[in-house]
């Protein structure tokens, strides 16, 4: 009897976990969106710069780094990642509806901006849909990280890959006239969808029934 309580204990807990593994997360891109893994002539490897001004900073939200935008005057420090020419990554899956997550810290400057675009593309690149410019900079600030998150909808039919941009642009610079520059952070960038999961607590009031049939069986 004991062995057969423990088979059963087992089966119960193995389709448990089975269900659970089925309907684990699904993750759409980026590529090093914790910025960890170095590049090779660029700071952070699966994310290049379009303009100058990104480097690495030591002070991140996780880990041991974050993107950091700095922009010289009059001009726009950015970074871009497509999630499968960069970013290595799977295509897109049509219908899942993934969000835009990522941590954000600093300062855009007195006459500067912050902003990310995401776009879903098309094999041939083509845009099938876009966040278009989402400014930011009015939510951080430079003491503390701040969470950002961003709906674009349903990944449409024929939508093959994930495009991220994040610029911090800045006009004239001049701080002993109270023009500052800006400094901001990128850090923990995340494009992912859930799918639905066992209650945590039904799975485990699944197991700990089993288990407690076994203890009282085996307290006889």
């Amino acid at each position: 009897m004991k062995k057969k309580m423990l088979m059963t204990f087992a089966v119960i807990v193995s389709v448990a976990f089975l269900g659970d593994s089925i309907n684990a997360a699904t993750v759409n891109g980026f590529a090093n969106g914790g910025f960890e893994t170095p590049g090779v002539g660029t700071p952070a490897e699966s994310w290049p710069s379009a303009a100058a001004g990104y480097t690495l900073s030591s002070d991140s939200h996780t880990g041991s780094f974050a993107a950091q935008l700095a922009s010289p005057e009059l001009n726009a420090a950015v970074i871009l990642q497509n999630s499968i020419e960069q970013g290595g990554l799977p295509p897109l899956t049509p219908g899942d509806h993934p969000i835009l997550t990522f941590q954000s810290k600093g300062f855009a400057g007195t006459t500067g901006n912050a902003l990310f675009a995401l776009r879903y593309l098309d094999q041939s690149g083509a845009i099938l849909a876009s966040s278009g410019n989402q400014f930011f900079q009015n939510l951080i600030n430079p003491n503390t990280w701040t969470e950002i998150s961003f709906d674009l909808g349903v990944v449409p039919a024929g939508a093959d890959a994930a495009f991220i941009e994040f610029s911090q642009g800045i006009g004239p610079i001049d701080p002993g006239n109270g023009l500052l520059a800006g400094l901001v952070l990128i850090d923990n960038v995340n494009l992912s969808v859930v799918s639905a999961v066992p209650e945590p607590t039904s799975v485990a009031m699944l197991g700990l029934c089993g288990f407690g049939m076994i203890v009282r069986r085996r307290r006889r």
